[in-house]
């Protein structure tokens, strides 16, 4: 099969959670330098993007225009009303963003996939895929995500792929490396390199994925999450101007993007009337019928938007696990979409082990939190395949 350039496309590298501190470094050292040799940045997310992925992409290009290098966002898909204020950010510091459809760019120098598990899930079109296919063109990649058929997308040396509560968090980390290199930040004349909104960005991705909490994970990770939280969460404190309205805490932010519109909370209400709750474990299953019902009121971005917040919601309501399922659109794909969650209080859960037990390929995440998609046709008995869900859960 040819890619949009014609060419044959690279084989898989499936992405390895086992990388040592001295090959982050060195990757972070690669990746410093490409920034330092290259000049236009294209930065991409995956598809229906949430806070972390579009924080990262904020965060990078924030980083990016350090160097006084030129970063360009592209979003294809509708970023939330309640991270406006990231967008808002760009223009403040004019950092282009390209929404939709894109019929031109100039060829960047350099291509930045973020927070996005496998290239299948970047959310480009015609034009930056083949800018991504173009070997001439170097491509980066700073992810969080393993397990199931989680890929890597970018060249072989250029991927800071590690464990981390989000894609933020590795650049955050990136950003503490280069504040230990005073030489590297004269040479480039960077006076403020944690700036407040460099700041508010990361932590914004770092809330958005951990939800205020994270789920499932070692005490090495936890360790490093609450560390770069409570760092952050200092800056942000210190860098706010007096009498100002704007964000003042890590609460702040929480309450911000766990807010929802107008338009959002009535989609929320009629899908929580649809809960159940089973042995610690909260569902909202709907059908086809009831899919399509739910998918012809609102724009689809704004549905993958309040479905994770039930999500969420289930879980905590629940005190273990939450679960979502629901038929996407036909336009959209052929596919059932599961999202399952572990609350904040659930303690020994790995929920990427159901995976491997329902024999489940098209799927990932992390120890609190996963996602799977199953092809429709391969689901005869709707009801039948979310009580085995929910039995596999309920091992665990």
């Amino acid at each position: 099969m040819l890619g949009a350039t014609g060419r044959k496309p690279p084989p898989i590298r499936h992405k390895n959670s086992h990388m040592t501190i001295a090959e982050r470094n060195r990757t972070i050292s690669r990746i410093l330098t490409l920034i330092q040799t290259k000049n236009v940045f294209l930065l991409i997310g995956h598809e229906f993007p949430d806070e972390d992925c579009i924080a990262s992409l904020v965060s990078l290009a924030l980083f990016i225009r350090k160097f006084s290098k030129h970063p360009i966002i592209y979003i294809r898909d509708q970023v939330q009303e309640q991270l406006s204020y990231l967008l808002d950010i760009c223009a403040f510091n004019k950092i282009k963003v390209c929404r939709g459809v894109m019929d031109s760019c100039a060829r960047p120098d350099a291509v930045f996939v973020l927070d996005t598990p496998k290239p299948e899930m970047v959310a480009g079109n015609s034009q930056t895929s083949r800018f991504i296919e173009d070997p001439s063109i170097p491509k980066a990649e700073i992810d969080h995500h393993f397990s199931a058929d989680a890929a890597y997308s970018g060249d072989e040396g250029l991927c800071l792929v590690s464990r981390a509560s989000s894609t933020c968090e590795l650049i955050g980390y990136m950003a503490c490396k280069l504040q230990n290199d005073p030489s590297l930040q004269g040479s480039f004349d960077i006076p403020d390199l944690f700036s407040r909104n460099l700041v508010l960005s990361i932590l914004t991705g770092m809330i958005g994925d951990s939800k205020g909490g994270i789920i499932g994970r070692s005490r090495r990770d936890a360790f490093f999450h609450e560390m770069f939280l409570r760092r952050f969460g200092e800056l942000l404190r210190k860098q706010m101007h007096k009498n100002s309205m704007n964000f003042r805490s890590i609460d702040d932010i929480f309450a911000t993007i766990q807010s929802l519109s107008v338009e959002e909370k009535d989609l929320y209400e009629h899908l929580m009337q649809k809960a159940r709750f089973v042995d610690r474990v909260g569902c909202v299953s709907l059908d086809e019928h009831e899919s399509q019902n739910f998918l012809s009121r609102v724009d689809y971005s704004v549905f993958v938007n309040v479905i994770k917040t039930v999500t969420d919601e289930l879980c905590e309501q629940s005190g273990a696990i939450g679960l979502t399922a629901y038929y996407e659109h036909p336009d959209v794909s052929n596919l059932v979409q599961f999202r399952i969650r572990a609350s904040r209080s659930a303690q020994g859960i790995d929920l990427r082990a159901i995976l491997d037990r329902l024999g489940i390929k098209d799927g990932g995440g992390h120890p609190g939190a996963i996602g799977f998609r199953v092809p429709k046709a391969q689901i005869r008995d709707f009801p039948a395949f979310v009580v085995s869900v929910l039995e596999a859960l309920r091992s665990l």
